[in-house]
């Protein structure tokens, strides 16, 4: 048997990469390797060719170029600057193709093809046979692993094996920053592999299925040095007896997502957030109830290590029709509030004791002035001539001198709609509008985003979304907001 000249792992480096997709899959065709040229000569008759057909048609060598302009190159192919559906999948098609040129594109484009693969169906076995050739000590490690940073496992089904991915995380922990758990092929056993991972700054464990104990998840993420995002699993089947009190978290942790089937004792108890923490998202927990709620959020108010600039809340059955009407009470210094009006009404704009007087100076931003006047006194303090003059709302605001009547920090507000009860008339724009141009309650909101479900822009009411959209477009620019991609209102899903 003939001996390989080189190793198995600078063959795959130096070749095209066959777990990636064909140009096949851009036409919506199945994944698969990619296509290779027939080794047999045609079949089909050969047919003379004049003299200047041959000399346009015959190959010529590829020009050299650059590998800064190479580069250059790549870098349009990044995700974040298209907006028209550029996906992953399809960058992934392109990066393979610019593979196939020559050695030289296939040496500048094999780091940023395995830095963040696109891994569904078939291609997934054929990519973990890539990096992880053979468990055989002698040919353990593979220069490619080196190059991936982002293993998002979230689209398999049933595909690979819960060795396949402890193998992967083992492969990858020099280097791995972003970690998404697949669904049916992650347990106990990744846990080890995980806990080496020190580069790891994103792990989400939300679609993982098989109960483990969250103590052996805590304890696990709690060396992970790097890690500044935490997601827990959605199983309510998850293990949640464990006193919040014991965890030691990440010490640079700043994102935090709490789901599953957390108890009571959990949302009760005494939690030791660290200081770089300001996000914090409660989503799919079937055992939070109002109870759970007011504790929480009486923990959340009293934690002056932690200024919390973001909350999320999102399917959580046991709520009530107006149960977060408080939370801007309990946190007014939040930034951006998603929330599903399934557990809000307009009210949530309003929440007693945000008004600024002089008890309230402590919120007061300096520079900024806040007052609970009338309107009429609003109208007064405009120069009757400049009303006259300019008669539309936007020179009118542009003119008079901004106050303010609430110490509400809000500047994003999401509202989702879960589809779980009818929620189409709850909350309507004109009641954000009035809440934040009339009352004055929400000074610094410049952007709100809302689910297509609640019929903003049906024929009745677009008229009142518009009118929001341009309050809101004006405000931002008024605190000197210039992207217009910050500001407005946005109806998406």
């Amino acid at each position: 048997m003939a001996r390989r000249t080189i190793s198995l792992h600078s063959a795959y480096a130096n070749a095209p990469h066959g777990w990636t997709l064909s140009s096949a899959q851009e036409r919506g065709d199945q994944v698969g390797t990619i296509q290779r040229r027939p080794a047999t000569p045609s079949s089909r008759p050969t047919v003379k060719r004049t003299k200047t057909e041959e000399e346009t048609s015959s190959p010529r060598d590829y020009l050299f170029l650059p590998d800064e302009i190479l580069l250059q190159i790549i870098d349009h192919l990044r995700t974040d600057k298209w907006t028209d559906g550029y996906a992953k999948a399809r960058k992934q098609c392109d990066l393979n193709a610019f593979s196939r040129v020559n050695r030289q594109w296939n040496s500048i484009a094999t780091s940023f093809l395995y830095d963040s693969p696109y891994l569904e169906g078939p291609n997934y076995d054929l990519f973990t046979r890539t990096l992880c050739p053979s468990i055989n000590l002698n040919i353990r490690k593979s220069p490619l692993s080196s190059f991936v940073k982002e293993l998002d496992l979230s689209l398999l089904v049933h595909q690979g094996s819960k060795s396949t991915t402890a193998r992967l995380l083992g492969r990858t922990k020099g280097s791995l920053t972003s970690f998404l758990a697949p669904q049916a092929s992650f347990s106990l056993n990744c846990f080890p592999a995980l806990s080496k991972c020190q580069h790891l700054e994103k792990l989400d464990l939300t679609l993982v299925s098989e109960a483990s104990s969250l103590k052996t998840l805590f304890d696990t993420v709690s060396n992970l040095q790097a890690l500044k995002e935490l997601h827990l699993p959605r199983s309510s089947g998850f293990v949640a007896t464990i006193d919040p009190a014991t965890i030691t978290w990440p010490v640079k942790l700043a994102i935090l997502g709490l789901s599953g089937g957390l108890n009571t004792r959990f949302w009760c108890g005494t939690f030791h957030f660290p200081a770089s923490l300001d996000e914090i998202s409660i989503t799919h927990c079937p055992k939070f109830d109002d109870f759970c709620l007011s504790a929480f959020l009486e923990t959340l108010m009293h934690h002056d290590e932690c200024h919390f600039f973001r909350m999320e809340f999102a399917h959580l059955p046991l709520l009530r029709e107006d149960s977060l009407n408080l939370v801007l009470q309990a946190l007014p210094s939040l930034h951006s509030l998603s929330v599903s009006v399934d557990y809000v009404t307009p009210e949530v704009l309003n929440p007693p004791g945000v008004k600024a007087d002089g008890e309230a100076r402590e919120y007061l931003n300096e520079g900024d002035e806040y007052y609970s006047g009338s309107e009429h006194d609003r109208r007064e303090e405009l120069d009757a001539s400049s009303v006259v003059a300019d008669r539309t709302i936007k020179a009118r605001r542009r003119k008079k001198k901004k106050k303010c009547r609430s110490f509400l920090k809000l500047e994003t507000l999401e509202l989702t709609d879960s589809g779980e009860r009818d929620n189409t008339e709850k909350i309507e724009a004109l009641d954000v509008l009035m809440y934040a141009d009339d009352f004055g309650m929400v000074p610094k909101l410049r952007d709100v985003i809302v689910a297509r479900s609640l019929g903003w822009r049906n024929e009745d009411v677009s008229d009142d979304a518009d009118a929001l959209h341009d309050w809101l477009v004006d405000n931002g620019e008024s605190m000197g907001i210039t992207d217009h991609d910050l500001l407005g209102l946005k109806v998406v899903w």
